[in-house]
């Protein structure tokens, strides 16, 4: 190992003293199993793709900043420095299977795919891709679109004013937005909250016994369309609202104030509610039509 770090030295000295004039760097790092690689940066675009060598690629294309490396066998980590406030730096980054990401940027895109790795992908401004992961994923944008696929593990995906798409995905669910469409597309887990203000919510997916399932919007529709039998007891909250369900059901008599209803369908094994303000709440079969196909 000691040769691999002499080298990293060598390298990043020389990447150091090119950096503050060049527009281009590329460097290739070697690293050992269960490496991390993280990345921070202002604006440009950041694509993350694995391969399968042991070694982690860095090629940035700089408009005036600076770019810092900072590597060892067990951790790569990149910062883009913007020049009196401005330099878009484009990074292409190459990264060996099962790679931690941890990715920061103002208003750069973020685009991983095929890393299969814990994530941890945010930006201000710019939009989020996540696709091919395991273990805990975060993915979040303040003003961005943000879009997960093919993950297996827990996810919490979020946008303040874009939309959230989360599809393909094994493990637990917490998605949210204030304006902008939620939607969880072939979504298997025990427990799902997904959460917006202004926009429509949307899941598909099996309500497994046991598992716990929120879906709430205060001026947008509530779509849930259920993959198999469904055995559940669904709780109903809308103010204005409608109530479209494939099942037919009892309501509870009692203590529910108007607009709030309770009702078991089958056995009641998992726990279902569903909340609008002012919009429609539709409880679907799988094999039911989407409502905007009607």
């Amino acid at each position: 190992m000691k040769p691999i770090v002499v080298g990293l030295a060598v390298a990043a000295t020389a990447l150091a003293a090119r950096s503050l004039g060049a527009q281009s760097l590329d460097t290739t790092v070697a690293v050992r199993s269960g490496a991390r690689f993280e990345l921070t940066s202002v604006s440009g675009s950041v694509r993350i793709r694995s391969w399968s060598r042991s070694d982690i690629r860095v090629n940035a294309q700089s408009d005036g900043a600076r770019v810092n490396v900072d590597a060892s066998p067990s951790a790569v980590s990149v910062r883009a420095i913007p020049r009196r406030g401005e330099g878009d730096v484009d990074f292409t980054i190459s990264v060996p299977v099962g790679t931690a990401l941890e990715v920061h940027t103002i208003s750069a895109d973020i685009d991983a795919s095929g890393v299969n790795g814990e994530a941890r992908l945010g930006s201000i401004s710019g939009g989020v891709t996540l696709t091919g992961s395991s273990g805990d994923v975060e993915v979040e944008s303040v003003s961005g679109d943000v879009l997960a696929s093919d993950v297996r593990g827990r996810i919490e995906i979020a946008s303040t004013s874009g939309d959230v798409q989360a599809r393909q995905v094994r493990g637990d669910v917490t998605a949210r937005s204030v304006s902008g469409d939620v939607s969880m597309d072939q979504v298997d887990a025990q427990d799902v909250g997904v959460e917006t203000v202004s926009g429509d919510v949307g899941f598909s997916g099996p309500i497994h016994e046991n598992g716990h399932y929120r879906f709430r919007s205060h001026s947008g529709d509530v779509t849930v369309r259920v993959a198999g039998e469904l055995n559940a007891v669904v709780d109903v909250s809308t103010f204005s609202g409608d109530l479209e369900p494939d099942w037919p059901i009892t309501v509870s008599p009692g203590h529910l104030r108007p607009r709030e209803w309770e009702f078991t369908i089958g056995n009641g094994g998992a726990r279902l509610n569903l909340e609008s303000f002012s919009g429609t709440i539709y409880l679907r079969r799988g094999t039911s039509p989407r409502r905007e196909d009607r």
